[in-house]
């Protein structure tokens, strides 16, 4: 009889559980993609051409101009059931009081959804303008996470790297080993797409300098003596560079832990017609005491490269590095 009781209570309070437990749908979306949630007379208006400017900058370092986000309006009327489950919303709305909020998976998971609210069309404008960057930030964060999850779904063999680098990287299976050198410690990873490539080149530098020291010039004269090394082009004494046309963008930043230097610009074959966008990390490995370079570049000739970069740098951004 203790026993029957026993597992009556267990019973009602895994049912007692279950019903404080709210369903969260998944959400969805291609990746880069903001929904704006707004009246349709304010989207029309210049809180949508703010909007509508502010998402559409232009992403950093590509061959043409593409928008950092892509961006689809929802009609505030509208705005419930399926569309809800966006993974990131903008949601404007008229309030008496001024707020900014941010919610996590609120009505699906993953999902970042901001929420302005104001007297009047100016006053949201300002509170937008002023938290910009960091709604920019935290959408891209999201992103990455997103993008992310999706490459761990099937990822290549990475053993190549550790075996010859020390050296972990989250790469998708349809990326595959082109070419290795245990020697020159330098390994050469590429996925081919309909109309070329994207490639990764990580490779240990004969140096363990400062990242401070790394400057723009000394990013490029790096890179393009590997470009030199490992990168031949179709024609003889052809070989990548770094686009001279073009000045490259360069950051300081954290790559998963790791002092870095990032570089985004474009690359060019010399004596050939070869060129494309590419991003750049130098990361200094205070655990084996060297420094690492890892280049991503593209190929792919009259098509959007946006996407290809940014996988890449979700790529770049799992960097895990080994003792030897």
């Amino acid at each position: 009889m203790k026993k029957f009781f026993i597992l009556i209570i267990v019973f009602l309070l895994a049912c007692d559980s279950q019903k404080k437990t709210k369903y969260i749908p998944k959400s969805n979306g291609k990746i880069n993609t903001i929904t704006a949630v707004m009246s349709s007379r304010y989207w029309n208006g210049e809180l949508g051409e703010l909007m509508r400017e502010s998402f559409s900058e232009e992403y950093k370092g590509l061959p043409q101009k593409e928008p950092i986000f892509n961006l689809n309006f929802i009609p505030l009327r509208t705005f419930s059931g399926f569309v809800r489950e966006n993974r990131n919303i903008i949601l404007i709305q008229k309030d008496s009081k001024s707020t900014l909020s941010f919610k996590k998976n609120l009505y699906a998971s993953p999902q970042v959804l901001f929420k302005i609210n104001g007297k009047n069309e100016e006053e949201i404008f300002e509170k937008f303008l002023s938290q910009k960057e960091e709604i920019f930030t935290l959408f891209k964060n999201q992103e990455l996470a997103e993008k992310t999850r999706r490459i761990k779904l099937s990822l290549m063999n990475s053993s190549s790297l550790r075996s010859t680098l020390g050296i972990d990287l989250q790469i998708p299976s349809v990326y595959n080993v082109f070419t290795t050198s245990s020697n020159q410690k330098s390994i050469w990873i590429q996925k081919e797409t309909k109309k070329g490539s994207i490639n990764i080149i990580v490779h240990e530098l004969n140096n363990y300098d400062e990242i401070n020291e790394y400057n723009l010039d000394k990013v490029i004269e790096t890179r393009d003596s590997i470009g030199a090394k490992f990168v031949p082009g179709r024609n003889p004494n052809s070989h990548m560079i770094t686009e001279k046309a073009y000045e490259p963008y360069i950051n300081k930043l954290k790559l998963n832990g790791y002092e870095s230097v990032e570089t985004r610009g474009t690359w060019e074959l010399t004596k050939d017609f070869m060129a494309g966008p590419f991003i750049n990390y130098i990361v200094r490995d205070s655990v084996n005491r060297r420094n690492l370079l890892l280049d991503g570049f593209v190929f792919s000739p009259s098509s959007l490269k946006r996407e290809m970069i940014f996988e890449l740098e979700a790529i770049f951004r799992s960097l895990k590095i080994y003792k030897r």
